[in-house]
């Protein structure tokens, strides 16, 4: 069953990793649309799933994996189906803690054996994708041990709690949580990207496109490359 759609507004499903890229942008998008845009924040992976329920929406943002069934099930416009962007891997420290950002491979594996505690999020992509790169540097046996899943924002808050040493989410989410920064960055050769697509539902209504025309923009790229969102291409 479809769930209808709030009156007069586009509804947007953004992942968590780009709620504070999103707060910034939001008043340009809605200037776009001509209307205001909701924001509907989720898990990457729980996004398709509430959209394949029948959740109305707009826009929406995951990963690009995902759209191919949404199409398949008339929930997506395959058409519209663009990269957003590409969000490294990343590892925070509570804030006050000195060393470098490390971005070498050899570097990341000894900040993870030497860490006490690492905490990521159990249920997100970018848990997932954790769990891959430390299988292929070979550290699961060592570090799976010590590795903590959490909700949505608890690798960040626990960290900057002190209640875990480390947390490792999408580059995006440790810049902008506060009492946290980075101590490393996964090297491209670790295939540690989280990869987001943006598409339009095949119900969107008027502004929608506007809206996919400003995400899509090359007017955003160095915004989000400074946020720590790389862009994809080829981009049409």
């Amino acid at each position: 069953m479809t769930v209808p759609r709030d009156s007069g507004a586009l509804r947007i499903f953004v992942p968590v990793a780009i709620r504070a890229i999103f707060a910034r942008l939001a008043p340009r998008l809605e200037a776009a649309a001509k209307r205001a845009v909701v924001p509907v924040f989720d898990l990457n992976p729980a996004i398709p799933e509430r959209i394949l329920a029948g959740e109305a929406y707009d826009i929406g943002l995951t990963n690009p994996p995902y759209v191919d069934a949404l199409v398949a099930a008339g929930r997506a416009d395959g058409a519209s189906h663009r990269p957003f962007g590409r969000i490294p891997l990343a590892i925070g420290r509570r804030a006050g803690v000195e060393g470098p950002v490390l971005t070498d491979a050899a570097g990341i594996a000894a900040l993870l054996r030497g860490a006490e505690s690492i905490a990521y999020t159990g249920d997100g992509t970018s848990g997932r994708t954790y769990l891959d790169a430390i299988a292929r540097l070979g550290l699961a046996e060592a570090v799976a041990p010590k590795s903590r899943p959490m909700g949505a924002g608890g690798p960040v808050a626990s960290v900057a709690a002190g209640e875990a040493e480390l947390a490792v989410g999408p580059l995006t989410t440790i810049m902008a949580s506060p009492g946290v920064v980075p101590a490393a960055i996964f090297p491209a050769a670790a295939g540690a990207q989280i990869d987001m697509s943006v598409f339009l539902s095949t119900s969107r209504a008027a502004g929608a496109a506007e809206v996919l025309g400003v995400l899509t923009g090359a007017e955003l790229d160095a915004e989000l490359a400074a946020a720590g969102v790389m862009r994809l291409d080829p981009r049409s």
